[in-house]
């Protein structure tokens, strides 16, 4: 079997869309609840994420290259999923940052400051927005049918709604 980088992009891409609704889901339990571990826990998935998302970054250059002579390959749409993954990652880095001073105040039993753990849970959230963006972008390269204005045809001889097969 060969991995190549896009292999990796297309497996690993779906990270820090989800992982980013994951973890705001986690963070927002902690502070309803007021739990300092559900939080402590929130803002160490936080710094993992961030982390994880660097090699989907990475292998999304090695990506382009590999498939920009493919008949389907749309070079302004993969620039516009570049541009919007880059922000994403910017915002995941900086969150991530900021979940990691949080957890470098709370060490040690002390008590944490709720301000800072309300901005990585506000940057966590940006980041989740800017990856669906970028995660929209990206689908759209390669898939017609996402596209704005796509007319989406049945196959001939299907019947709407039913099974090409049946009578």
């Amino acid at each position: 079997m060969n991995l190549s980088a896009t292999h990796l992009h297309l497996m690993l891409n779906h990270v820090p869309v989800l992982g980013t609704i994951f973890v705001l889901i986690v963070l927002l339990w902690g502070l309803v609840r007021r739990s300092r571990e559900i939080t402590s826990l929130g803002l160490l998935f936080t710094v993992i994420l961030a982390l994880v998302t660097i090699p989907v970054y990475l292998t999304g250059d090695p990506t382009e290259h590999q498939q920009r002579h493919a008949p389907w390959f749309d070079r302004d749409r993969a620039h516009e999923h570049e541009e919007k993954a880059e922000r994403g990652l910017i915002a995941v880095l900086a969150t991530g940052a900021v979940a990691l001073g949080a957890l470098f105040v709370r060490r040690g039993g002390r008590p944490g400051n709720a301000a800072v753990t309300g901005l990585a849970t506000a940057g966590v959230a940006v980041s989740a927005v800017l990856f669906a963006l970028a995660a929209l972008e990206g689908g759209q390269i390669h898939h017609e049918e996402l596209r704005p204005g796509a007319v989406n045809v049945a196959p001939e001889g299907s019947v709407p709604g039913g099974d090409a097969r049946s009578p």
